[in-house]
């Protein structure tokens, strides 16, 4: 692949991020975009202008909204160039009881919740999402992938701590 075509779909991607962090009104709802696992190779695409860390949650999961705030916590001491997106598996009919769980996290202006693009499981079949986002995942909540601009990957289930982190981002 040639760089020009490279930066060029470096540049797309960044867009649809951004376009999809608008998507979260003044109204402080936020607005989860239908994901299909057509569309994940688009999402997780490497190597990237900017290192990327898809946090994959769920309304059950108990540690998931730690896990959230763990990362926006890494994200501001590391000041490390990265991107975030969450990928929710419950579906997007589930938008009201999915920004009710995250009302808490929205408005601490810290995590800045409200600038990270939501996705939701489109899927009827939610294990075609799951293979689709990182096929040796076998459901474990929170899940995170971590895609270095590199393009080497990194995944982790459970908590996070700031030296996990530290550790898929240094060489």
């Amino acid at each position: 692949m040639s760089r020009p075509n490279l930066r060029w779909k470096s540049v797309a991607m960044g867009l649809m991020l951004s376009v999809a962090a608008m998507a979260a009104h003044a109204d402080g709802a936020l607005r989860f975009q239908p994901l299909h696992a057509g569309e994940v190779k688009t999402l997780l695409q490497t190597p990237r202008a900017r290192a990327l860390i898809v946090e994959i949650w769920a309304l059950d999961c108990s540690y998931c909204r730690e896990n959230i705030a763990r990362i926006a916590q890494w994200r501001r001491a590391s000041r490390q160039p990265v991107d975030v997106v969450m990928v929710a598996m419950d579906g997007p009919e589930q938008a009201a009881l999915l920004n009710r769980a995250l009302a808490p996290l929205v408005r601490d202006a810290g995590i800045g919740l409200a600038r990270v693009p939501q996705y939701a499981n489109a899927e009827a079949m939610p294990e075609r999402l799951r293979a689709a986002l990182d096929p040796g995942w076998q459901g474990e909540l929170p899940r995170t992938l971590i895609l270095r601009a590199d393009g080497r990957r990194h995944a982790s289930s459970g908590l996070l701590t700031p030296q996990t982190l530290n550790a898929a981002f240094s060489d």
